[in-house]
């Protein structure tokens, strides 16, 4: 009787433990901004994007100079100053 008793107790633990879980985990999923990590806290630094199809410059000497200006600011990001 008392093994019955530890395993019917063993049973809805786990099966709390597995719904506080997933309530999480779905929280989380919901709330969670992209690149979060998975126990929380947002990603330092700046996120780069990819320009839309409008910003793309038309004539290869702007296109050279949006390429040269767009590097120039990742650098400056990435060295800190």
């Amino acid at each position: 009787m008392n093994d019955m008793i530890l395993i019917v107790l063993g049973v809805w633990l786990l099966t709390i433990l597995s719904a506080v879980v997933g309530a999480y985990l779905m929280f989380k999923g919901i709330k969670s901004v992209p690149g979060e990590k998975f126990l929380g806290g947002v990603p330092k630094g700046q996120v780069f994007s990819i320009p839309e199809v409008d910003d793309i410059p038309e004539s290869p000497e702007d296109e050279e100079k949006a390429v040269l200006k767009n590097t120039e600011k990742f650098l400056k990001i990435l060295g800190g100053k």
